[in-house]
């Protein structure tokens, strides 16, 4: 897990060291009004302690405590969820009472939330929260995350909440090809099986896209020079998401009827290093893509 670190806070992974502070923190009864175990019970924050350490998720999640000057003042998580179905991530904190107000739990859930979709590149995270608990529930609106549902969850009504990733930065990119039909059926194939969808399509060019994000290839009037070259400045390569190491496997063993080879073959597929998952391919164009597996655990 990554420390994290805003204006105030710092965030770091849980340690077996800090039970005796969560016990101190944990044990007031306001923190622990609408938790499904009895956090006055020092055995139960042993135990919720325990069960954290023993976590084991996509790398990059797990839990945090919150120090403010040395002085642990909360916790946090980002989890895979044991409540909601499809492997989803969940979030959730604890603030000791004296720093109610003070701003500091809004901080730590943004930097929380901001790890997740800015660099897991995490879609979504969903929050549960009791349904007795306005407080929380004008917090994580605050947060911006949109209520999509509620049921019966940790034993008792939770509305059910998710943050949505904003669009990413890039608009769009576009690759001026000497050979457009090449081009196309190199990228058209690959786009394709990567779940994009051609998205405009014009005499000299045509693009691909996938969610708010497009890919143009274009052979422009204005094109200078007959082969792109990814050794001189400019683009060297294009990286794109792919959702699993299945998915991975089966793009690279079909690469090749489609104008594509495998480089740095010696190495596949951690040719970008032991915890990068990915594979690299080349066209007869010259272009180079990186497809990378989504939230690998190493």
């Amino acid at each position: 897990m990554t420390v994290l670190h805003t204006r105030r806070l710092t965030l770091r992974p849980i340690q077996a060291e800090d039970t005796a502070a969560l016990l101190a923190m944990l044990t007031d009864p306001e923190l622990g009004r609408h938790h499904p175990g009895d956090l006055t019970d020092p055995d139960e924050i042993v135990a919720l302690v325990r069960r954290r350490l023993d976590y084991r998720g996509p790398a990059g999640t797990g839990d945090w405590v919150f120090e403010l000057d040395g002085t642990m003042v909360g916790i946090g998580h980002l989890r895979t969820s044991t409540e909601l179905p499809g492997g989803v991530l969940e979030c959730g904190l604890y603030l000791a009472r004296a720093h109610w107000g003070s701003g500091l739990a809004e901080e730590a859930a943004r930097a929380v939330l901001g790890h997740a979709h800015h660099t897991l590149g995490v879609p979504a995270v969903f929050a549960l929260v009791h349904e007795e608990n306005p407080r929380a529930q004008r917090f994580v609106e605050r947060l911006g995350f949109l209520e999509v549902g509620s049921g019966t969850h940790y034993g008792a009504v939770h509305r059910v909440l998710v943050s949505l990733a904003e669009p990413a930065g890039v608009h769009h990119v576009e690759l001026w090809a000497a050979d457009l039909a090449s081009a196309e059926r190199t990228f058209g194939w690959l786009f394709t099986e990567l779940g994009w969808h051609e998205y405009q399509r014009w005499p000299r060019g045509v693009s691909w896209r996938r969610g708010a994000a497009y890919v143009v290839v274009e052979d422009s009037p204005d094109r200078c020079g007959d082969r792109h070259e990814r050794t001189r400045p400019g683009l060297n390569h294009l990286a794109l998401h792919v959702a699993t190491r299945a998915d991975l496997d089966r793009i690279v063993a079909g690469a090749p009827e489609h104008g594509w080879h495998l480089m740095f073959a010696d190495k596949h597929p951690h040719a970008g290093g032991p915890e990068h998952l990915a594979g690299y391919l080349e066209n007869d164009d010259g272009f180079e893509v990186e497809l990378v597996v989504a939230q690998h655990t190493p």
